[in-house]
């Protein structure tokens, strides 16, 4: 169980569900433990990194950026579903949330590469916005839009190397290790291997571009494959069996396919922490903000 600044227990991330995003105080947000899945850091230390930095004169982290919900809220979130019900074990600490502009002043303080490379982002927008605006120009132009919002031909792109990747790691599993036994990698990897194409196939489904999770459990698969190519390969190292040694060559081929389509696929995809801030923009789906708008609160 995680713990906040005061030692007092946090809500972990698995303790989340339904939307991302929600509506509370009139701000679009989402819990402190979404935003450090995404910055790659524990949900204590996007806490610390917020109250930490309220002790000045003027508080880096106001209420428009983030806060700490109430027991009021609490129950709400909880019949909304967005957090899950409390087990045994006693009462937890009230959770933290982050809107939109916490989330990107996290961005401007943290050392995460996450974060730096998001802060690198906007740091270059708004250079950009302020050139062009002090030559007096009415519309603003981007060099690459990209970086922030996916058009449909990058959208396009994500989709057909999706199917790629999905192809590959196929047949990656079905690739033969023992000629005489027949055992296929999927064979040897059984559920690991099991669970990958479960996720991928999810992922293939999914309209959503990014996935942080089936990115790491392709890199977890990708890691058992290759302990079990080298393995096989310290194996024949003394047999020297021509034709289990074909298979070998044939294997890290498909191993080396599917490492260079993952590249690509991450070469292609935004920031994690710019989606992140995009999902801010999406109109929560919650029963208490489908037929109405929000007040305009600078969010």
């Amino acid at each position: 169980m995680k713990e906040d600044t005061a030692g007092r227990e946090l809500l972990p991330p698995d303790q989340t569900s339904g939307s991302q995003v929600f509506e509370l105080r009139g701000y679009f947000i989402m819990l402190a433990a979404r935003v450090a899945e995404v910055f790659g850091v524990e949900t204590r230390e996007i806490v610390q990194n917020i109250t930490r930095n309220n002790d000045d004169p003027r508080p880096l982290f106001p209420e428009r950026y983030a806060f700490q919900v109430n027991k009021q809220e609490l129950e709400q979130l909880r019949s909304l579903g967005v957090i899950s019900k409390p087990g045994r074990g006693g009462s937890r600490a009230l959770p933290w949330v982050v809107t939109r502009k916490g989330a990107i002043r996290l961005a401007t303080i943290m050392k995460t590469p996450a974060a730096m490379d998001a802060a690198d982002v906007f740091v270059d927008v708004f250079d950009e916005v302020l050139l062009q605006v002090t030559q007096g120009q009415n519309r603003i132009h981007l060099s690459n839009p990209s970086r922030i919002a996916l058009d449909e031909e990058h959208i396009n792109q994500y989709r057909k190397l999706r199917k790629k990747i999905t192809k590959a790691v196929d047949d990656l599993l079905n690739t033969v290790v023992d000629s005489e036994l027949k055992i296929t990698v999927k064979d040897e990897l059984s559920d690991v291997a099991q669970e990958a194409v479960n996720h991928i196939k999810e992922w293939l489904r999914s309209r959503k571009v990014g996935n942080e999770k089936i990115e790491a459990e392709t890199c977890f698969l990708l890691e058992q494959v290759r302990d079990m190519y080298e393995r096989r390969q310290s194996d024949l190292a003394t047999a020297a069996v021509d034709r289990e040694q074909k298979l070998l060559v044939n294997f890290e081929k498909k191993i080396a396919i599917v490492e260079k389509l993952l590249e690509m696929y991450d070469k292609l995809e935004p920031n994690a922490v710019i989606n992140l801030v995009g999902q801010y923009i999406e109109r929560p789906m919650l029963p208490e903000s489908k037929n109405k708008r929000l007040p305009n609160k600078g969010i």
